[in-house]
């Protein structure tokens, strides 16, 4: 009898659990992402970048930074949003998974309807990765992901 309520307790904690996860109780991610245009050449630093500066100049070594674009979306477990960049391309991102303060994000990129690079990474609620992108114009586009929950 004493197996039979434990069995019975953990199929009730594996339901509860699934009831009660983030992923199934319709969690929206939010999402925004940044275009930005890192250069070589004077010193020139977007105002509407201050609050990534001091992270871009730690990782990338440009002297230049310029905002040219920002998607903001709001995502549930596989849903895709896109945010368009120079060069007809085309970032699709999709939340796959929640773990803890964690969310797991499908990263693919689309030029002229052509798939030229996927990855997975995982971002703390409220956290954000800086991804090196393709050259453009006199620099390289970054793309600047943050998402919360």
């Amino acid at each position: 009898m004493g197996n039979k309520k434990l069995l019975t307790l953990f199929l009730f904690a594996v339901l509860f659990w699934g009831l009660t996860s983030p992923a199934q109780s319709g969690t929206k991610f939010n999402i925004i992402v940044k275009t930005i245009l890192a250069t070589h050449g004077p010193r020139d630093v977007d105002a509407r970048l201050s609050d990534l500066v001091q992270e871009l100049e730690s990782v990338f070594r440009y002297s230049s930074y310029r905002l040219l674009g920002q998607t903001s979306m709001s995502l549930g477990i596989n849903e895709t949003g896109m945010s368009p960049f120079p060069g007809d391309r085309v970032l699709e991102i999709t939340p796959i998974r929640i773990t803890g303060n964690r969310v797991r994000l499908r990263l693919e990129v689309y030029k002229e309807k052509r798939q030229v690079f996927e990855t997975i990474i995982e971002l703390l609620n409220r956290g954000s990765i800086t991804v090196g992108g393709p050259k453009h114009r006199e620099g390289y586009l970054l793309l600047n992901i943050f998402s919360s929950f």
